[in-house]
């Protein structure tokens, strides 16, 4: 009897020993795991899909699918760039019991395009070279938003690659869904005449009046188009001034949706050109 006792405790160690490893594997790679969920925090970085780095996939178990109708990315005043202006980016999802994402910007040689700045439950990470943006809390979000800085000269089309995992918070690394996207950033593109509009747009909000006045100038004949929207990319007001002569303008606008709070991007587009101003309410 001892022996056998005596044989069984060593197999018993090792059972157990592979139960905790595989939980350890989890834990250490699993946006839903059973203990710390080091990844719903941080997820390793080069996951998003882009040319030369892997997925979610490398962790969690399954196929990828297209992000499309799934993933919603919006660059606010986009979806073209400036060099150098600063752009209020949204990324989304519905449903799920825990999201998570990771993005990065490239130009048409694969390397890191513009800068990120982190925002409500997101950081920002580099590696290879390049710069990526993720959440850092994937517990019941569903919406993600964060600033990007578009390089300082005109690089050509960039393309923002993404992944989106929308695990079932199940304790293991089956069932949950991934989803890839990428979509393309055009440049506007800058002159002389464009810099100048920059100089001379100017927003002053009346929040207590739900007003925005407009200062601007314009140097030739230009369609002027005035776009209010929140950080989600989500349309609030639009007005169409139509075709305007060269001159300085001064349009004050009444908001006439429901009552503002928080912070909005608004966008004039003067022609193919679009200046962007964030602004609190």
């Amino acid at each position: 009897m001892k022996k056998i006792i005596l044989f069984l405790l060593p197999v018993i160690g090792i059972i157990g020993l592979s139960f905790l490893s595989k939980d350890n594997a989890i834990s250490t790679y699993h946006a839903d795991g059973i203990e710390g969920l080091q990844f719903s925090s941080n997820p390793p970085a080069a996951r998003t899909g882009a040319p030369g780095e892997g997925n979610c996939t490398s962790c969690h178990s399954g196929t990828t699918m297209s992000a499309e109708g799934v993933a919603f990315f919006t660059v606010g005043g986009g979806p073209g760039y400036t060099p150098g202006a600063t752009y209020p980016i949204s990324f989304s999802t519905v449903g799920g019991a825990n999201n998570g994402f990771q993005l990065t910007i490239l130009d048409a040689s694969n390397n890191a395009a513009g800068t990120f700045t982190a925002g409500a439950n997101n950081n920002v990470t580099t590696s290879g070279g390049r710069s990526y943006v993720r959440h850092n809390n994937s517990v019941g979000e569903g919406s993600w938003t964060f600033d990007w800085t578009a390089p300082a000269t005109d690089v050509g089309e960039l393309t923002a690659y993404y992944a989106l995992n929308k695990a079932n918070n199940n304790g293991s690394d089956s069932g949950d869904e991934i989803f890839l996207g990428n979509t393309a950033i055009p440049p506007f593109g800058v002159s002389i005449q464009e810099n100048e509009l920059e100089k001379g747009f100017n927003v002053i909000v009346n929040a207590a009046e739900q007003r925005i006045q407009l200062n601007y100038t314009l140097t030739d004949l230009a369609k002027v188009v005035l776009n209010v929207q929140d950080l989600n990319g989500r349309l609030v007001q639009s007005f169409d001034y139509g075709k305007q002569m060269p001159g300085s303008y001064q349009e004050d606008v009444q908001i006439s949706t429901s009552k503002l709070s928080g912070l909005y991007v608004v966008s004039l587009f003067v022609d193919n050109h679009v200046m962007n101003r964030k602004v609190q309410f």
